[in-house]
Parts: structure tokens; C-alpha cells; sequence
């Protein structure tokens, strides 16, 4: 739909079975929208998250917002990531706001072997043994892009499953667009 902006899969969703507990190693959720068991994530409607050759009008980026409300400090990010067509590659980013918009990037993971689209409830995780400090009240951007190569990548950015909204932005190739309150993509924070 919208040229890959929103995406609806049209069957069932396929279930590979149970994802990992994302606090199941000790950390405290800083932010969290992940459901459990099979149902972690919307497996059947996301944003797209495109390159510009993904056969699709424009590329899109996409940043879901959180706000941690105690200073703490980054250990792991968790995401509901799908993969439709292309190279499957991504990239997770954690970055700092910028009057609304993705700021300066803390850190950055790449994913390759997403599962397909449709499927549920496989997680990303993307861990930082140093760990990334965030202070409370203030806004952090948890990023999804394309990989520099994967110009003809097409993956999507799962909705979470309570239907939870936030501040949300997109890149259409030109740029951040502050695009406000709206549907967030499934993710967790989680740190100490």
C-alpha cells in the first residue's frame, strides 16, 4: 500500500514458533511495545523499509520514538524486523533526537537473514557489551534502514501488537520527516 510506505499481508500469519524472552538475561525494560509467546509482534502489517530500487515509488527509513523514565544505561535493543524482497540486510540504530528528528547516531547493528514477512515472532537483537547511556526524559530514536548496498532492499518495520502510538518519522530519501503521532514499529530497550 502507498508504494511500500505501509505494508498488509493478506494470509495468516506463519508462526516459527515462540521468540526469546528479550529480559530473560537480568536487563530492566527501559521502553518496551513487544507482546509475548506468538504474539511478539503484528506479523501482518508494518512500514516498509526500502531501498530506492526496491520497486516501490520512493525508499523509506523509519524511527519509532521512546522516552526512558529513569537515567539508565543501553545493553540490547530488540525489534520486530520482516524481509519481503532484495538483499536482506539491515540496519538498527540507536541515535539521539534532533528537534524531532533522528540526531546523532550512539550506535548501529546490521541484520542479514531477517525471516519473511507474514512469519512471527522472531526478533532482531542487536546487544552493546559497553553499553549506551540515556538519561531520563529525554527522546531516543530506535532506527531501521537499508544497508549502503542494499539499494534493492524491501523489509518491513512490524507494527507492534497493542496497537501503541508514538512519535514516529520517516526518510523518503531527502531527508527526516517529522510525521507525529502515529502507529510505532515493535521494539524493546533494555538495559540496567
Amino acid at each position: 500500500m502507498n508504494g511500500g510506505k505501509q505494508v498488509v499481508y493478506v494470509s495468516p500469519p506463519s508462526f516459527l514458533g515462540t521468540a526469546e524472552d528479550p529480559g530473560a538475561d537480568g536487563l530492566v525494560t527501559i521502553y518496551s511495545n513487544l507482546g509475548t509467546g506468538d504474539s511478539v509482534y503484528n506479523a501482518v502489517a508494518g512500514s516498509g523499509v526500502l531501498g530506492k530500487d526496491a520497486g516501490q515509488p520512493w525508499p523509506q527509513w523509519v524511527a519509532s520514538s521512546f522516552i526512558p523514565k529513569k537515567n539508565h544505561t543501553v545493553m540490547k535493543i530488540s525489534v520486530g524486523l520482516t524481509y519481503v524482497q532484495g538483499t536482506n540486510a539491515f540496519i538498527m540504530s540507536l541515535n539521539e533526537d534532533n528537534g524531532g528528528l533522528p540526531g546523532k547516531r550512539l550506535h548501529k547493528w546490521q541484520f542479514a537473514d531477517v525471516p519473511t514477512f507474514g512469519t512471527c515472532c522472531a526478533l532482531q537483537t542487536g546487544k552493546v557489551k559497553a553499553g549506551i547511556p540515556v538519561k531520563k526524559g529525554k527522546t531516543y530514536w530506535v532506527v531501521l534502514r537499508t544497508t549502503n548496498d542494499g539499494t534493492d532492499s524491501y523489509g518491513v518495520s512490524n507494527n507492534n501488537i497493542f496497537d501503541q502510538q508514538g512519535r514516529w518519522d520517516n526518510n523518503l530519501g531527502s531527508g527526516w520527516v517529522n510525521e507525529g503521532i502515529q502507529e510505532l514499529g515493535a521494539f524493546g530497550v533494555f538495559g540496567q
